[in-house]
């Protein structure tokens, strides 16, 4: 079924954040999960490709089959209207939320591959996805361990997650900011920026400048000052990337810095400054994919 909130009332909105964090919260260790077939893959990226292109009615035709529910309403932050997809989130088919912001044409991927496992991650690109018009929010539905870490979305070739990225969003030119968190007894520095197995990146240079003027402790993979197990070179999104020649960020944010807004509120600013996404331009309707 497709939902779209019409009320001007602000209070009458369904905010993205609630579904948000009530996915993320749902997110256990010890859940069931099962890869979708090829078929059912591919069906989800024709599904998630009509999304975002605000073809919503197509996009339910296609992704309703696969237990995903589908909605639109407006942002009652940001006054921008949203269109949203959110898989089955008990059962096997837990293939994940996709919040796509329709006020401009897409300009930047945020992913969360490790909602729980990384505490509050979904919050930081929450705050991300409403300061960059026209972004789409991919957050994983599956514990990182859930079958056995054969679910992980950072590592699973066979994720619709992972197909977002190489079919759909990559292949256009628009880049992913993937978050993530670590412990702070895992390594000294705050924010760690990564390429992973690609070399970097003239936003990834600008991202980590801007977050280190914040004054945070920022390291680099591609100066060799990050900590080794924080450089995410195994990260699957990241070697897709890498061998297209995409552009690709991984940031890493340690636990005091993901639970203190007075840094965290600041370090995703300035990561939207980095970005700086061309002004907004009205969408344009072709026909649905």
């Amino acid at each position: 079924m497709i939902g779209s909130g019409e009320s001007a009332d602000p209070a009458a909105l369904v905010d993205p954040a609630v579904i948000v964090g009530s996915v993320a919260d749902g997110v256990f260790a010890e859940q069931p999960y099962v890869s979708p077939t090829p078929e059912q893959r591919e069906d989800a990226g024709i599904g998630l490709a009509r999304l975002i292109a605000g073809y919503l009615a197509e996009a339910n035709e296609v992704l309703a089959g696969l237990g995903f529910t589908v909605s639109s309403d407006t942002d009652p932050v940001t006054g921008r209207r949203y269109a949203l997809a959110v898989s089955q989130t008990s059962g096997e088919q837990v293939w994940g939320l996709y919040l796509v912001d329709l006020s401009a044409p897409p300009g930047l991927c945020i992913a969360v591959p490790h909602p729980k496992f990384d505490a509050d991650c979904e919050q930081l690109a929450l705050r991300l996805w409403r300061s960059v018009p026209g972004s789409i929010l991919a957050l994983a539905a599956v514990h990182r361990k859930a079958a056995g870490g054969t679910a992980d979305p950072a590592r699973n070739l066979e994720s619709v997650f992972h197909h977002l990225w190489t079919t759909i969003v990559g292949p256009r030119g628009i880049p992913q900011v993937q978050i993530h968190g670590f412990a702070d007894t895992t390594a000294a520095e705050q924010v760690v920026v990564s390429t992973g197995a690609g070399p970097r990146s003239p936003t990834a240079v600008r991202i980590a400048d801007e977050i280190a003027a914040t004054g945070l402790i920022v390291t680099r993979n591609w100066d060799g000052t990050a900590d080794r197990d924080l450089r995410a070179v195994t990260n699957s999104q990241g070697i897709a990337a890498a061998a297209s020649g995409w552009v690709w960020v991984h940031l890493e944010h340690n636990r005091t810095v993901r639970t203190e807004p007075a840094l965290w509120h600041p370090a995703i600013d300035a990561v939207a400054t980095a970005i700086a996404p061309p002004h907004a331009r009205p969408r344009t309707r072709n026909a649905p994919p």
